[in-house]
């Protein structure tokens, strides 16, 4: 080590000598130069500059710096990733999916608020020679983001409903494309650009009127826990075969649009189909072989990611070439995409993070900017906006809820999936951003249309929750068995292990509850399901050994706290368990999160503190005051079912007070007296049990460390 030291020292010593003397040895080539310079050029001799002067060029050089195309852009991304984080933050904050709140950041930052309030700043940072790169960048996220949606069709599930979901998700297309078309009939000569055909216009409402945002809607029914439920598997399968049918509909109109007459748009529509062919009966079989050799992480190169990613690039390519549109050919592309849940879950998340993260906040931003809220204020201009939101939610919620009931399903269930179906977001804007681009529709129908996918959006939550007050049934209070939630599956085991010590003697029923939600809603469906399987499968095969009952509760959530409170709260669990641990910040072990389940539910409360528990064969039971005595029937029962001995540690010498009833207990179950007030003495056990409040007030013993394998169980026991 020394050495390594004195020989790094010579050689930068060294090596510092050697570039001064070449430096000294270059000077006096300038004397040579300068001379040279002096007589090729005038006599003139320019000023020497001042101070003042060298710092004022440099600061308009560095401000010139900021407007050149790199630095520019840099800052946009900036700016519009953290508005609509922060946006999307305070959407989860009252109860909006997280998409709300960054297309409402989109429309602030532009010219409705941003540019309106500070018209300066908001030309420096977003002038009109910018917007193309924002544009260019956007509609890249937009292709991957496009054939991840196309990956996440389950065309499988589609096919086993396919006699209600097509029904209903038809009517919730035809009626609002119906609907729109109609609307346009009156808005047509006021609203449409003057070189638009009133066709073109039509179909365009109609389109925007009738589709539904597939991706949010699956976020919004995977936060709801409702997945698993026939209600969830109906709006999926609906909101599937919608964008199926909605994305064709689309590209027979921007066929139509974009070749200016029938003849030509029946041809493009023929090369649409013949393309459409060849990949479903062509590559659809290539790329299902492919999905045989590249089906696990190892055998996912460099080079096979490059491949598959080049896929929906090229498919883009063809479709945009033909005359429909890039976004067309990447939807495809996912669709086709081999049916390979592991292969789905490592392209999407290879993909999904850098589009929904970097590209898809640009295409917010860039539709905030063509939304101009203040365009409304002219003559009746609000009064038709209110037409177009009615004609949208009308034509969406009645159509699928009239369809739904139609088919057999349930009031409460046809107005929920009415509800859901009525959620537009991402895809609308999607929609309404092609009809601006290719001329169809006008920056006043746009802001509207935009305003409409936002609110109907929004309100998809409270419809929900509206619907299900309507027909809330009270549910009889009973004791629902153990609730247990958790963030690590090992967690999630240790906590089972012990809940298999909680039940009541002659209790046959032994079900417990494993809440296990992921701090993200922007998942993909197939990354979800992979983090579903792996959180539960060591769960279930512990079950199985136990002989309990098993019930799984799994949900992407933005709000952790709020739905595992949500959970507890409308289960009537007897009692519920999760894990405490140290945070980054802060040496409290039960952290904000738990403090609030704990303030905010009356339940009895179990909070496991471990790295991981290992054998459970013997049992501590801290006894500090008369309260902590109410445990000792508690511990003993789990201690016995879990197969561990239990002993008392006994710091204050409260035993001997110990009612008679008690002390025969402790004779008859032989249980050992720890005495002494050295907190040390429960390193030798597996698993130390204290009432929460004693461990609060006892600052010794919240001080004391864990022994590795041991565990501390802090229960707040009111039954």
């Amino acid at each position: 080590m020394k050495r390594n030291a004195i020989f790094y020292i010579t050689l930068l010593v060294f090596s510092l000598g050697a570039f001064l003397f070449i430096a000294k040895q270059g000077k006096s080539l300038e004397i040579g130069k300068v001379a040279i310079v002096e007589a090729s050029s005038s006599t003139s001799v320019e000023p020497t500059e001042d101070t003042i002067d060298v710092w004022k060029k440099a600061g308009a050089k560095l401000w010139k710096g900021f407007h050149e195309p790199l630095p520019l852009l840099l800052l946009q991304i900036g700016v519009v990733i953290a508005a609509t984080r922060v946006m999307g933050k305070l959407a989860v904050l009252v109860r909006q999916p997280f998409v709300v709140g960054e297309i409402l950041a989109g429309i602030l930052l532009g010219p409705s608020l941003f540019g309106l309030l500070f018209p300066e700043q908001y030309q420096f940072l977003f002038p009109k020679v910018s917007l193309s790169s924002l544009q260019l960048l956007s509609q890249i996220g937009l292709v991957f983001f496009m054939f991840v949606v196309g990956m996440e069709l389950d065309l499988k599930f589609l096919r086993n409903q396919a006699d209600s979901a097509i029904l209903i998700s038809h009517a919730s297309i035809l009626l609002p494309f119906l609907l729109g078309a109609i609307l346009a009939l009156s808005i047509y000569k006021t609203l449409a650009p003057p070189e638009v055909t009133f066709l073109s216009f039509s179909l365009f409402m109609g389109i925007g009127m009738s589709i539904t945002a597939f991706p949010v809607l699956a976020r919004i029914v995977q936060e709801r826990g409702l997945t698993k439920t026939k209600l969830g598997g109906l709006a999926l399968t609906c909101a599937a075969s919608d964008d199926l049918t909605a994305w064709c509909l689309l590209a027979v109109v921007i066929a139509l649009v974009q070749a200016g007459g029938l003849l030509a748009a029946l041809f493009t529509i023929i090369l649409a189909i013949i393309y459409v062919i060849i990949m479903w009966k062509v590559v659809q079989p290539a790329m299902h072989r492919a999905g045989g050799i590249f089906t696990n992480r190892e055998a996912f190169t460099k080079m096979a990611v490059a491949l598959f990613l080049l896929f929906p690039i090229a498919s883009a390519w063809i479709t945009e070439s033909i005359g429909i549109h890039a976004l067309f050919g990447a939807f495809l592309a996912g669709v086709v995409m081999p049916d390979k849940p592991k292969l789905r879950t490592l392209l999407a998340e290879k993909v999904e993070d850098l589009s929904t993260a970097i590209f898809l906040p640009l295409f917010f931003a860039l539709t905030g900017i063509r939304t101009q809220i203040g365009l409304l204020n002219q003559g009746n201009l609000w009064w038709d906006f209110a037409m177009v939101l009615t004609v949208a939610i009308v034509g969406k919620f009645a159509g699928s809820a009239i369809a739904a009931r139609a088919s057999g399903n349930s009031w409460k269930d046809s107005l929920s999936l009415g509800a859901l179906m009525n959620t537009r977001g991402l895809m609308e804007l999607i929609v309404l951003n092609i009809g601006y681009d290719i001329g169809v529709l006008s920056a006043h129908i746009f802001s509207m249309m935009v305003l409409m996918a936002l609110v109907t959006t929004y309100m998809t939550g409270p419809s929900l929750n509206l619907i299900e007050r309507i027909f809330s049934v009270v549910k009889d209070k009973r004791e629902e068995g153990i609730l247990l939630a958790f963030a690590l599956h090992s967690r999630g085991v240790d906590l089972l292990r012990l809940a298999s010590g909680l039940f009541q003697n002659g209790n046959k029923s032994k079900e417990v509850t494993a809440l296990h939600l992921t701090p993200d809603s922007w998942i993909s469906g197939k990354t979800a399901q992979k983090y579903e399987k792996k959180s539960f499968e060591p769960l279930f095969k512990l079950s199985k050994e136990l002989g309990i009952k098993l019930k799984t509760l799994y949900k992407p959530s933005d709000n952790v706290t709020r739905d595992i409170l949500k959970t507890i709260q409308s289960g009537n669990y007897n009692i519920f368990l999760t894990g405490g641990a140290k945070s980054l910040f802060s040496d409290d072990v039960l952290g904000g999160k738990i403090r609030t389940l704990l303030s905010e539910s009356e339940t009895n409360a179990g909070i496991l503190v471990a790295e991981k528990l290992k054998e459970l064969d013997r049992f501590i039971l801290a006894v500090y005051s008369d309260k902590d005595v109410k445990l000792l029937s508690f511990a003993l029962a789990m201690a016995k079912k879990i197969g561990a001995k239990l002993s008392i540690w006994d710091p204050r010498g409260k035993v001997p007070q110990f009612s008679q009833k008690e002390r025969n207990l402790l004779k008859k179950e032989k249980i050992i007296i720890l005495k002494g007030e050295n907190p040390q003495i429960l390193s030798e056990a597996d698993l130390v049990i204290c009432d929460l409040e004693t461990w609060e007030e006892e600052t010794e013993f919240r001080n004391w460390e864990l022994s590795d394998g041991s565990g501390l169980f802090l229960v707040r026991y009111k039954d």
